[in-house]
């Protein structure tokens, strides 16, 4: 674990089934994602579009599903705007490939169930609804962990989800 609010959620605690909304408006829960990850762990990534750490954390939550989505991980940003706000910020921010969830203001129900104080805020959760890991803010070293852990989870060779020629910072709070 890492920064984030372990005693929230601890390691093998059940996630919270909570509300979000796909692109389009449509009401998803927690569970709903799970069942379409086709027996992946999901990696809820939570961000807000000013924020200066998620700008720097977002290319490599990108990066991390381009080596393991589909294969050891499903990745599904969770953005605090609107969608159209948190699409602009996936282009800007890495060109995302993969699901975007809304979590807009004034309410943000599922950043509220899963206990988001700051962002980002990642939360790995098992295809059968426990959460695996939290880690909030940006850290080099955490990354590169959460990306060895979704590897050899599968079988899957380790990449580097952070290049070693990289010279983004070690650590960066949210």
């Amino acid at each position: 674990m890492s920064h984030a609010s372990e005693t929230a959620f601890p390691t093998g605690a059940p996630a919270p089934d909570a509300a979000f909304h796909d692109s389009a408006g449509k009401k998803l829960t927690t569970r709903a994602v799970l069942a379409g990850s086709k027996d992946l762990p999901t990696l809820f990534a939570f961000f807000k579009v000013n924020c200066p750490t998620c700008q720097l954390a977002w290319p490599y939550v990108q990066r991390l599903h381009e080596l393991y989505g589909g294969q050891a991980v499903r990745v599904a940003g969770v953005c605090q705007n609107t969608a159209s706000e948190g699409a602009l910020f996936s282009r800007t921010y890495g060109g995302t490939t993969f699901d975007l969830l809304v979590d807009a203001e004034p309410r943000f129900d599922a950043s509220n169930a899963f206990g988001v104080e700051s962002v980002p805020h990642l939360v790995l959760v098992s295809p059968d609804g426990k959460v695996l890991r939290v880690q909030t803010g940006w850290s080099k070293r955490e990354m590169e962990e959460l990306g060895r852990e979704i590897a050899k989870a599968k079988g899957l060779t380790v990449t580097p989800v952070v290049s070693p020629a990289d010279p983004v910072k070690d650590f960066q709070a949210g």
